[in-house]
């Protein structure tokens, strides 16, 4: 365990995500969120209930706090070891919540679904910067796979139902429906933007188009979209034929103009088309994990 500890202690560049990151999260919760009692459910929902009914101690205390309870369930209940970032986003997204709130107590806009749009997309934005240094700031992610280990649901559903509990403790804590539904907004901002920062905004798409002009599509695709192809030994199931499928990668702005080239060179072929898929490697995107 002490291996994989060491192992897990992040790169300086990872440093600077973690840190960027946490300090973007915590500049969306307490500029946008917090002050309408709105939070994007997990550990940041559950601490603004606890301070409401114990002002005393500090929302990034209770953050803190309520962290380093669900690290100890994951060493008692998953066997498992939490890495350096993780601790490091954890504390300075507590330490950050802290700080810039002993600076700046009022809401950026008084309008609550402006506060819950672009507070969850502030918050997302971070959180997608801590992800890609390697590290989490901790939160229900950790109930997931306690959720999954312990009663077979998945991971995403663990984590689904902690932030639901949350957000329904929010709405009874604060006696408004408002600040419940608000707060689901501000979870799918959030996980929108986590999204966009994690993939980019433009995805690629992949075609696999199934044509006996096969080769006709491939020169032509070469020719004026410069995009190379894999040919997959494919079988028609009623037919029972021997086909040649291909499979092309192509970018956004360059799915319109494959399927006119599909389209002209064989309008009998058959094609599927994906979406939103991200592309790495030559012509594409440069891998992340180098």
């Amino acid at each position: 365990m002490i291996d994989s500890f060491r192992r897990s202690v992040p790169r300086w560049r990872d440093v600077l995500l973690i840190v960027l990151g946490s300090l973007i999260t915590a500049v969306g919760l307490v500029c946008f969120l917090f002050p309408h009692n709105l939070a994007p459910g997990g550990v940041g929902g559950l601490s603004l209930v606890l301070n409401h009914f114990i002002p005393a101690v500090s929302i990034g205390i209770w953050m803190l706090a309520l962290n380093l309870v669900l690290f100890a369930l994951a060493f008692m209940l998953l066997g498992s070891h939490i890495g350096v970032g993780t601790l490091m986003g954890t504390v300075l997204l507590s330490a950050f919540v802290d700080g810039i709130g002993r600076f700046y107590s009022g809401p950026f806009t008084q309008d609550l679904m402006l506060s819950a749009i672009y507070g969850g997309a502030i918050v997302g934005i971070g959180l997608g910067l801590v992800f890609k240094g390697r590290a989490t700031t901790g939160g229900t992610d950790i109930v997931g796979f306690i959720l999954n280990k312990f009663f077979g649901l998945s991971v995403g559903q663990g984590i689904f139902m902690a932030d639901a509990a949350v957000v329904t403790i929010l709405g009874l804590v604060f006696k408004s429906v408002d600040v419940a539904l608000l707060a689901i907004v501000s979870v799918f901002v959030s996980s929108w933007a986590i999204d966009i920062v994690e993939k980019g905004l433009i995805r690629e798409r992949v075609f696999i188009i199934i044509s006996d002009n096969y080769e006709r599509i491939l020169e032509v695709v070469d020719k004026e979209l410069g995009r190379g192809a894999t040919l997959v030994q494919s079988w028609g199931a009623f037919s029972n034929k021997e086909r040649r499928a291909l499979v092309v990668a192509v970018s956004q702005s360059e799915a319109a103009e494959l399927e006119r080239i599909i389209h002209s060179s064989d309008p009998q072929s058959f094609y599927l088309v994906f979406e939103g898929v991200r592309v790495v490697g030559e012509g594409f995107r440069v891998p992340n994990w180098v």
